[in-house]
């Protein structure tokens, strides 16, 4: 067993605010990469300890207050809450500062994870001031950014002498530079990311430091990560993972095979989640997958669906996906597809470039149905062309698939907070085809558009297109994820931009 005593080369930390239902796959990578390289590494989950030790220690309201301050940037803690929470996390300081580790690395996941980091390390530097090296798309400072977006704020960190380093991008093609404390590469200390590697080369994630069982995961032995491929097959209009992740890379199917067996075997997990944009890119791969873990149930004489496995997904034809790969796919242990729909209007949907029609989306709910898996849609309203007969389109969609809401085919719905377009993503490259104009002349960006062929498409139209599928969802029996709480994000962004209106105006009188 390692003790702080032993010489660690990196501590990596896993840090709130993340839901705590598996552990988190780059921290596992992490501890991979610097295995195979002979450096000793441990993981520290303290967003999980978080979750559960913070949580019980300082009571349930105190714990709510501090959840909500790490996402809520209006949120301030009164002085007994952030002694509670400042306490808990010098504690956690000072844990770490004995294991004498050469750095300390954070997985900055989000930037719900920004707070903790920004009250963490002047107390980090204070106490141990040993060098800090941060990485993760949390990096970016907003909500809704772009991998485009510089990382201004984690520079003044550096200046500031708070972190050592910073790396954007793939931990596979940086982290033997940092070993050998060579720096000057793309991707270190750079506002680019790093360059991208072959995804067949990766290694397992180490998961030994990891309470695999102490997850919120609802599964009696707990859901590890897995990671299929980077990038996408598709080019979504508002969607920037291909140029964030590039061309589409992918795991062969004997790979992935062999690597969920692997985490089967040495951690006894039995779900799993695939952390990708989606695991059925390459078709041919995917269907070599599931051939491959029925063969194995057959010779270890296990049940079909032993291990189970859920995934972002893309809908693909009758043609390209039948009745029997759906069959296959179910005896293998496809569970729960996470789904872009986005729309019930095939128009939209075609402008999108989302690349399947009503169809082929009715005969996928069809199948899903009688083969018992499950699906949670994403949705966007308020795409640039969207009518309001393409909306209605999407209303009776909702209608139409109300009975798999009532078989438990459809499990959950995200209606989104309407379409934001962003840096990376199509449509900040090309709005001048769609005819689509920011504000006050600006380029488009976040809600701050409309479009000159759809005038009446107004952000106060959108929000109430939004509220209107929410109200008529719920009737109809669909679960939601942070349905108020977006709507909320709405109204909040709609009344500051009434209230800026309204001081300009009055400024002008």
């Amino acid at each position: 067993m390692s003790t702080p005593n032993d010489e660690y080369f990196a501590l990596i930390l896993s840090v709130p605010r993340i839901a705590a239902v598996r552990p988190q796959a780059a921290t596992a990578v992490l501890k991979s990469l610097l295995t195979n390289l002979n450096k000793k590494s441990k993981v520290f989950d303290i967003n999980l300890d978080f979750h559960r030790n913070f949580k019980n220690g300082a009571g349930a309201s105190t714990y709510w207050s501090v959840d909500e301050y790490f996402y809520n940037d209006n949120k301030k803690l009164d002085d007994n809450e952030r002694l509670i929470y400042m306490s808990w996390l010098i504690n956690w300081v000072e844990k770490l500062k004995e294991y004498k580790p050469r750095y300390l690395m954070i997985s900055v996941f989000t930037w719900q994870c920004q707070k903790f980091l920004i009250d963490f390390l002047p107390q980090w530097k204070d106490r141990a001031n040993i060098p800090v090296i941060v990485g993760g798309q949390g990096l970016i400072r907003e909500e809704n950014g772009s991998f485009t977006t510089r990382v201004d704020h984690v520079a003044k960190l550096k200046e500031k002498g708070l972190i050592a380093h910073w790396v954007r991008g793939e931990a596979e093609t940086t982290i033997e530079h940092i070993v050998n404390e060579d720096f000057n590469h793309r991707g270190i200390d750079t506002h680019e990311l790093a360059p991208w590697s072959n995804v067949n080369d990766h290694n397992f994630m180490n998961f030994d430091d990891f309470e695999i069982l102490n997850y919120y995961s609802g599964y009696e032995k707990g859901v590890l990560p897995l990671e299929s491929s980077r990038g996408c097959v598709r080019n979504c209009e508002f969607c920037d993972i291909p140029t964030m992740q590039g061309g589409y890379r992918y795991k062969t199917g004997e790979r992935m095979f062999r690597e969920v067996i692997h985490y089967y075997e040495n951690y006894g997990v039995e779900d799993f989640f695939f952390n990708d944009a989606l695991c059925n890119g390459s078709l041919k791969d995917f269907k070599i997958f599931n051939n491959l873990l029925i063969d194995y149930y057959k010779k270890n004489n296990l049940p079909d669906a032993h291990l189970k496995y859920s995934s972002h997904y893309i809908i693909r034809s009758p043609e390209k996906f039948n009745d029997d790969d759906h069959k296959i796919m179910a005896w293998a242990g496809g569970d729960t597809m996470v789904v872009g729909v986005e729309t019930g209007s095939d128009r939209v949907r075609a402008h999108m470039k989302k690349q399947f029609t009503n169809q082929d989306l009715d005969f996928t709910m069809e199948m899903f149905s009688k083969y018992r898996m499950s699906i949670y849609l994403l949705m966007i309203v308020g795409f640039p062309t969207e009518t309001r007969e393409d909306f209605e389109e999407t209303i009776k969609m909702l209608k139409r698939y109300q009975k798999y809401v009532a078989d438990g085919t459809i499990i959950g719905v995200n209606l989104g907070t309407t379409l934001t377009i962003e840096e990376g993503t199509p449509l900040w490259d090309g709005y001048g085809k769609f005819n689509i104009v920011g504000k006050d002349g600006n380029r488009p960006h976040g809600p701050d558009w409309i479009c000159l062929d759809n005038p009446t498409l107004t952000y106060k139209e959108r929000i109430q297109r939004r509220i209107e599928a929410q109200e008529i969802a719920i009737k109809l029996g669909y679960t939601f994820w942070k349905g108020d709480d977006q709507v909320r994000i709405l109204m909040d962004n709609y009344k500051k931009r009434l209230t800026k209106l309204q001081r300009v105006a009055g400024g002008m009188m």
